[in-house]
């Protein structure tokens, strides 16, 4: 299913890219003394039970100190990316609602799935999932379902997208769209690249130089896509050929992981020229060198919705007040620019910008997201296949 937001007619692929966004940074400063004087006595017996009666009241104070300390704010645990949410919105929702937000990031679906696996799905109050991995976390009970009467602003989400995986509604809210595709340096590449084979099989030029997102359903389905096949297919002597391309391609790669978002960055500094990306990491990338590019390639690619969840386990009064506060039209649409992804709320889209909603990297024209397809479920041999194939891979076990 295709988001209704993509209907749009956009610009093309090779007109040029143009943003700026300015980054606020979070600033703590606390200081805080504390002191005590005993004036002098005119005896050693008076300065002695002067000293004793300090010394008593200052145990007595910190003993009350701590009996009545300042209670611990109440605080909002969300697992999420890094670089997942305006900082400026976590200000906004600290202050309005007393608490603080404590974040816990995670680099890859699997390397949060291992941690949540490992706590039992404890610690958290909200948590950012893949589609492919709500229907598991529900089976589990690591997620609650989420009562709309909390959350009333999620009555702007697109139903399109909203029902788009099976086994979502009720339970996640859509947070972003977008695709993933080939982010890399023009300036350092002889010849673009134009399909996934580029980056399987790559050039002289840029072995060494190449990352792939270390994630089992995006590193096997785009290996798929490059084959030809579907990324959803349970066909074994598919997922045999797959598996085969990114063995020969590991020796030409630089790193699996995603890409860092910030100056130091493995594109920026060209230690890196070619990198499977996501849309929105491409785009923030984008904003810091004019030579980075990104693309959707021949093969077609993923439509990914990430989302937001309530933790079984946490505060979920709290965790709906979050996602709530999120989906107002107005922070959802500032959210969206700061992040450059598609918002899957319809009113937020209505406060964005016509060269926001026009810009084919964030919202694709319907020729690209044609070549594109949804994750879908997989049966659990085939998604036990998967694993083990991933594993074999980037791990060598």
């Amino acid at each position: 299913m295709v988001p209704s937001s993509a209907s749009r007619q956009v610009a093309t692929a090779t007109d040029p890219w143009s943003r700026s966004r300015s980054r606020p940074r979070f600033k703590m400063s606390i200081s805080r003394r504390a002191s005590l004087s005993l004036s002098a006595s005119t005896s050693l017996s008076q300065r002695l039970q002067s000293v004793c009666l300090g010394i008593l009241l200052v145990l007595l104070a910190s003993f009350a100190s701590s009996a009545v300390a300042e209670p611990t704010a109440r605080a909002l645990r969300l697992l999420t990316w890094p670089d997942y949410l305006d900082p400026s919105l976590v200000e906004i929702f600290e202050q309005e609602h007393g608490v603080q937000i404590k974040f816990d990031f995670f680099d890859s679906d699997d390397a949060r799935d291992r941690l949540v696996a490992q706590t039992d799905g404890k610690g958290f109050d909200v948590i950012v999932l893949d589609s492919a991995a709500v229907a598991s976390y529900r089976r589990i009970g690591w997620i609650a379902p989420i009562d709309p009467s909390l959350a009333p602003q999620i009555q702007h989400i697109d139903q399109a997208i909203d029902q788009a995986y099976p086994g979502t509604s009720g339970y996640a809210v859509p947070y972003f769209w977008g695709t993933t595709g080939i982010a890399y340096r023009s300036d350092l590449i002889p010849e673009p690249p134009q399909r996934w084979m580029d980056l399987m099989r790559p050039d002289a030029a840029l072995v060494g130089r190449v990352m792939m997102i270390a994630d089992r359903y995006d590193l096997i389905g785009m290996a798929l896509k490059a084959l030809g096949f579907s990324m959803n297919t349970e066909v074994p002597e598919e997922i045999d050929q797959a598996v085969s391309l990114l063995l020969e391609q590991k020796p030409a790669l630089r790193d699996y992981g995603t890409l860092d978002l910030g100056p130091d960055s493995q594109l920026i500094s060209g230690e890196v020229i070619a990198a499977m990306s996501y849309s929105g990491d491409a785009a923030m990338l984008m904003d810091q060198h004019e030579a980075i590019r990104y693309l959707v390639p021949e093969e077609g690619s993923a439509i990914w919705i990430d989302y937001l969840t309530v933790a079984a386990q946490g505060d979920k009064t709290l965790a709906l007040s979050f996602i709530d506060f999120l989906n107002r039209p107005e922070i959802a649409a500032r959210n969206a620019r700061y992040l450059s992804y598609a918002t899957p709320n319809l009113a937020a889209e209505k406060l964005l910008p016509a060269a926001f909603l026009d810009d084919p990297l964030i919202y694709p024209s319907t020729a690209t997201l044609a070549r594109c397809e949804h994750y879908k479920p997989l049966s659990p041999d085939a998604l036990r296949r998967r694993v083990e194939a991933y594993s074999a891979i980037v791990y060598g076990q």
